[in-house]
């Protein structure tokens, strides 16, 4: 009999600690036995008897800590749906099939256990009344069917948590069902408790109804606590965590549950709120003017700085920013001024050029300038004078002048006019990296600079500063054989590295057919072809699309 590691020797001592009248004592014993006979997802032959004796522990009314047994209980039972999903090429010794087996034999102990789990729906402590119901709730295939037991017991039960555990439970064993109980689900939203609502409002949600029962969330989100807060279904991540999940897939009400939350905002309303905007395209629009609406409140930092990831539609609250590019609070002034220029707005310059002449703002100038490509010509002359003596800047956003070449790097042909000070900065040595990065978008028209980039190329220099350098040459001439000798072992590790590379690759097609017979650079050109060949979007695709 053996456990996570090793004979089962010290599994009765951890049990007979359960039974302990020091509270102490028996949340340790838990905690051991969480770790021995249900580890990291995996149960072990000594589990099944443990089974068998948690459920005479949790069943006397004086052992300590009744709720967190279910809860160990609960784990064991669902522990082989994780495993089934595992590959048997990942395991050794023991094989998988040797590992399933004990998950579901221990699974089968935690069934046989039912009738003692519906025995504690009717139990003194409420707070084991509503832990019950979440093991029960893993087993929706069980005969005879576990619903009408719940339901029965939810008619009943006068503990707002435990009625509300209940609902859910049925919820959670109904949401792939073809009968589903719409009907009672929908009396329970008439409830005069709060919890009980939002758990109905939850279960419906989980058999896909189409019934308006937002308010019971948000309401239930709302609420500064709940009789829901530290039950089994809510451990991981929290009561409103656990409900904001619940209508996960469903972007309206997502929306609509984040906008409710902020007419009576708190701070982790403002992020939520921030966290759906970037997760729906919609949902900035919704949710950027009532952000601005905070702008002058309690929780301008929070708003302000939401609203500036809010893509395109910052457009929309452009006004309510501006009185902000004079506020005393750095963070502040800065998210302004960067949500400003992400949105392109013109009225935002003067105050860009201010803090490239002198940085104080906690700001991101590469996603700020980036925006405002539409006005360079009103910054190409601060920008120059910022290139030819950079500023330190206030570290918020990593090196300063780094951020502004990489800003400059989307700009294309109209950063042109400052080819002179990004050759200057090659000389001086001085952001390297990020200056090739911002020649190479210029193309042929970068000439001049090309000498100065083969200075940068070999191993002495490292790696990310010859390689940028290299496909700034390649990119400038057009001619791949040099650059390439230094781009082999980036374009080898393509595959694995999205981001960095994938530019590199795409623009390869016309290239590749130099070196495909070349043993230098069969490993790279592979990778390439690779690349061209499953991902269709190159910048400039190869003129012959037949090619493969």
């Amino acid at each position: 009999m053996t456990h996570a590691y090793g004979t089962a020797t010290t599994v009765p001592e951890m049990l007979e600690k359960v039974t302990s009248d020091d509270p102490a004592m028996v949340e340790r014993a838990l905690h051991d036995l969480s770790g021995t006979i249900y580890h990291q997802g995996w149960v072990y032959p000594a589990t099944v008897p443990a089974v068998t004796a948690l459920y005479e522990l949790v069943s006397v009314p004086t052992t300590h800590h009744r709720p967190r047994i279910l809860g160990l209980i609960s784990d064991i039972a669902t522990a082989v749906w994780d495993l089934e999903e595992h590959d048997e090429a990942e395991y050794d010794d023991p094989p998988l099939a040797t590992v399933l087996e004990w998950a579901r034999a221990a699974r089968a102990a935690v069934e046989s256990g039912i009738p003692t789990l519906l025995t504690l729906l009717k139990d003194a402590d409420p707070s084991v009344r509503a832990a019950a119901p979440s093991v029960l709730a893993d087993f929706p295939a069980h005969d005879p069917d576990l619903v009408p037991r719940l339901q029965e017991a939810a008619g009943t039960e006068e503990d707002a948590g435990a009625a509300a555990s209940m609902i859910l439970a049925v919820g959670d064993l109904c949401a792939d069902r073809v009968d589903q109980p719409l009907t009672w689900l929908r009396e329970q939203t008439a409830d005069p408790r709060r919890e009980v609502r939002a758990a109905a409002a939850v279960a419906a949600l989980w058999c896909d109804t189409d019934d308006d029962l937002l308010d019971a969330i948000t309401e239930e989100i709302q609420a500064p606590d709940s009789a829901l807060d530290d039950q089994l279904w809510v451990l991981d991540g929290g009561r409103t965590g656990f409900l904001i999940a619940a209508i996960g897939d469903h972007p309206a009400p997502q929306i609509q549950v984040a906008r409710d939350a902020l007419a009576v905002p708190t701070t982790s309303a403002v992020h939520r709120a921030g966290e759906v905007m970037r997760t729906w395209r919609a949902a900035p629009a919704e949710l950027l003017p009532p952000l601005a609406d905070l702008l002058a409140s309690d929780f301008t930092k929070d708003a302000v700085w939401e609203i500036k990831q809010g893509g395109p539609d910052i457009a929309l609250v452009t006004d309510s920013l501006l009185p902000l590019l004079n506020d005393a609070d750095d963070l502040i002034a800065g998210s302004a001024l960067e949500a400003l220029a992400r949105a392109g707005d013109a009225r935002c310059v003067q105050a860009l050029a201010a803090d490239l002449a002198e940085p104080r703002l906690s700001f991101h100038p590469s996603a700020a300038l980036a925006g405002m490509k539409e006005h360079a010509n009103t910054l190409l002359a601060p920008i120059r004078e910022f290139l030819a003596a950079p500023k330190k800047g206030t570290g918020f956003a990593g090196n300063h002048l780094t951020s502004v070449m990489k800003a400059l790097a989307t700009w294309d042909d109209r950063a042109l006019p400052l080819l002179p000070e990004m050759i200057a900065l090659l000389e001086r040595r001085k952001a390297v990296p990020a200056t090739a990065q911002a020649l190479a978008a210029l193309g042929p028209a970068a000439a001049e600079a090309v000498p100065f980039l083969r200075r940068f190329l070999g191993r002495k220099h490292g790696p990310q500063t010859s390689q940028n350098a290299a496909w700034a040459l390649w990119q400038i001439t057009g001619d791949a054989e040099e650059p390439l000798r230094y781009l082999q072992g980036t374009l080898r590790s393509a595959l694995n590295d999205e981001e960095t590379e994938r530019p590199r690759v795409q623009a390869a097609g016309p290239s590749t057919d130099r070196i495909t017979t070349d043993r230098t650079y069969q490993a790279a050109a592979t990778t390439a072809l690779a690349r061209i060949a499953h991902r269709n979007i190159s910048r400039e695709p190869p003129t012959d699309r037949s090619a493969p």
